[in-house]
């Protein structure tokens, strides 16, 4: 078995890119309009610019615009 089998996939970093796909929006946008509001999960790395994927998808699930209260 790979490692990568192992790790659970909330613990994968996310790209920059594959976090724009998560919200449906260019790499751009979401690096200046989503990754820098406040309580947005903190970078694993600056360059590239990675985030833990569980964090993402929660603070998404979470932070959707129109969703139901």
């Amino acid at each position: 078995m790979a490692v990568a089998e192992k790790v659970p996939w909330t613990e994968l970093a996310l790209s920059a890119e594959e976090c724009a796909e998560l919200w449906g929006v260019s790499k751009d946008h979401f690096l200046q309009r989503v990754a820098c509001r406040p309580g947005f999960p903190d970078r694993l790395t600056f360059k590239p610019a990675t985030w833990r994927a569980g964090e993402v998808v929660e603070y998404r699930n979470t932070h959707r615009a129109g969703k139901q209260r």
